[in-house]
């Protein structure tokens, strides 16, 4: 049988469901009817987003946690998470969702260039691990050197970043050639046409909300950066589960 993040049936599957209510769910707490000028929502750059991360920082969790729990997000960050190994690096860590699903083993540095959000991550999921350090930092310019990391992970990140493709090219820089992992968590555009065009009609209000823009083509990007091309090359791999 084919390894989990190879089978289509279960992550489409998935990413129809987690598209369906999470779509559900805006459209009922934020009626869209209430923003008739759509178009006139001006950008979200990085300065926005860091006042929405850090606004929305102490509430995220709750937020966010029911339709986790009901689409299958903590079973696909478990499967995922299980695979870090050495000295891991996380981007775009945000409250900390992942450390749960960390081997008690792994040695874990969490980053985000927000701190309200890094301020909200668990002392206790903290201290489980061999280590944990967190850093605020931007994940398209890294403090670290070259080949610094056995595993990079970004989790629902490439979403919410002014230059995704730097963080892609970034975190391929800091991770190992030699049998190293980048571990990929992420949505984006969907596969079927109508749910594209809902997520691309109320992108810009849900990138106000939230800071992310939901219908970026995340599998495209990965390409563009020739990430998955690089770790062949290097006999490291990529592990990645796209919604």
């Amino acid at each position: 049988m084919a390894p989990l993040w190879r089978r289509p049936s279960v992550l489409l599957g998935g990413a129809a469901l987690y598209a369906g209510v999470t779509f559900a769910t805006y459209v009922t707490l934020y009626d869209p009817k209430k923003r008739a000028d759509n178009a006139a929502t001006p950008a979200v750059n990085d300065a926005r987003r860091l006042q929405v991360f850090d606004m929305n920082a102490s509430k995220y969790d709750k937020e966010v946690d029911w339709d986790e729990r009901l689409t299958g997000i903590s079973l696909m960050r478990r499967f995922l998470l299980g695979k870090a190994r050495g000295q891991v690096l996380e981007v775009a860590a945000g409250t900390g969702r992942n450390l749960a699903f960390y081997p008690a083993t792994a040695k874990v540095v969490l980053t985000d260039f927000s701190r309200g959000m890094l301020d909200q991550v668990p002392k206790t999921q903290q201290q489980r691990l061999a280590s944990c350090e967190l850093q605020v930092m931007s994940a398209g310019e890294l403090t670290f050197p070259d080949e610094h990391f056995d595993t990079v992970v970004d989790t629902f990140g490439l979403c919410s970043m002014e230059d995704p493709v730097r963080t892609l090219q970034e975190m391929q820089r800091v991770c190992k050639k030699d049998g190293g992992s980048i571990l990929l968590l992420e949505h984006g555009q969907s596969n079927y046409t109508w749910l594209s065009g809902i997520l691309d009609k109320f992108a810009d209000l849900h990138a106000q909300k939230w800071g992310c823009h939901w219908n970026r083509d995340i599998l495209a990007l990965v390409e563009l950066t020739r990430l998955e091309a690089w770790l062949r090359a290097a006999e490291g791999r990529v592990i990645r589960c796209v919604e």
